[in-house]
């Protein structure tokens, strides 16, 4: 289990995938598209503060 300063260290806030487009106020994950993987996606609540494995700095 990740200590809780390790956790919002790859929070999606401050991902470089993620960006605020339209009225999101999570914002939107741009990895799949940009690596060709599909569509952007919404960051659905649960991951937000916590991030995922394609989270990479800002």
């Amino acid at each position: 289990m990740k200590k809780s300063t390790e956790a919002s260290a790859t929070a999606c806030w401050d991902c470089l995938y993620r960006r605020d487009f339209e009225n999101t106020f999570l914002g939107i994950c741009t990895w799949f598209e940009v690596h060709g993987k599909g569509s952007n996606k919404d960051i659905p609540p649960s991951l937000v503060e916590k991030g995922c494995k394609y989270w990479k700095k800002k």
